[in-house]
């Protein structure tokens, strides 16, 4: 079996970008602090070891060859991504930043609302919150924390509860000013129904929804659908129909007047939601604060 090469060292390549970049190897000794002979020894070490000429010496300079043109290129980059990374390290060790994936509407109708009270508790902790209506990859995506569906497996995750899926029908109050409380659920499709479209990950709609308590949506029913949920809400705030409302997420806006339930009637799922987190490691103690006021502020138990 043949014996694979050898890397060359790290020092090298940073020499060599050096060199490179400024087509001298002077001038590459004065911004790395180094002699003259040293830069130019460690190159010759440099192509050596892969075999190819890097440079071509020049009268007054060097220039690359089309090898340590590509060389330069992708070791640049290569660089620069690891100062990237250690520059965001050194900020997370800093500021305690933790990462939170939530969809949209969760984001913009539960979290905010909320916020302040967490930086009062833990005003070192730096959340960063990612909008996202698609389950990401956790640990590529570096994410500490996500709220998701409970309808994919979780056997890579740790999980907590965060709140039952509950469903119910929310409108504008001035939707029904002649008939405040409807008789039944079939009166609903009387009126204008707003839909979320899910792309990604089924959710219940009105026709099923309806059909857990035996009625049909009727055909040519007025269906109006939108593929974001905060801008469902947004039409039945406006009064242009009857939406879907997700407890969690409504209940705030029942509070404040600006919906009403027409009807009583609710579904709760089989899929619960839950705080989800990368099942390969201990959570930071950053990372738990944030997972143990994310349930309590779910089940309006107050945090210690």
């Amino acid at each position: 079996m043949a014996n694979t090469p050898a890397a060359p060292s790290l020092n090298n390549l940073i020499v060599f970008e050096c060199a490179a970049r400024r087509a001298s190897f002077t001038r590459a000794s004065e911004d790395l602090g180094i002699s003259q002979p040293a830069v130019s020894h460690a190159m010759r070490l440099l192509e050596a070891e892969l075999g190819v000429a890097l440079f071509e010496r020049q009268h007054k300079g060097v220039k690359t060859t089309a090898a340590g043109q590509y060389l330069q290129e992708q070791v640049s980059m290569g660089l620069t991504l690891i100062d990237q990374a250690l520059r965001e390290v050194r900020s997370m060790q800093a500021t305690h930043q933790v990462t939170l994936a939530v969809s949209t509407a969760t984001a913009t109708w539960w979290l905010l609302p909320r916020i302040a009270r967490f930086k009062q508790l833990h005003p070192h902790i730096e959340l960063r919150c990612i909008t996202t209506d698609t389950d990401l990859d956790l640990e590529r995506e570096r994410i500490d924390l996500a709220i998701t569906l409970g309808s994919d497996s979780f056997s890579r995750y740790q999980r907590w509860h965060f709140v039952d899926e509950e469903i119910f029908p929310v409108c504008s109050p001035k939707l029904l000013a002649g008939e405040p409380i409807l008789r039944d659920v079939k009166a609903l499709t009387r009126y204008p129904l707003l839909l979320l479209e899910e792309r990604y990950k089924p959710r219940m709609d009105w026709a099923q929804w309806l059909a857990q308590f035996g009625v049909k949506l009727p055909r040519g029913a007025d269906v109006f659908r939108f593929n974001d949920y905060s801008i469902v809400l947004q039409a039945a705030i406006e009064g242009q129909g009857i939406a879907q409302g997700w407890r969690h997420i409504v209940e705030p806006l029942i509070d404040q007047g600006l919906l009403v339930r027409p009807i009583a009637n609710s579904v709760t799922t089989d899929q619960p939601m839950y705080i989800v987190a990368p099942g390969n490691r201990a959570l930071r103690s950053d990372v738990l604060h944030l997972k143990d006021w994310l349930v309590a502020e779910a089940s309006s138990v107050p945090i210690p």
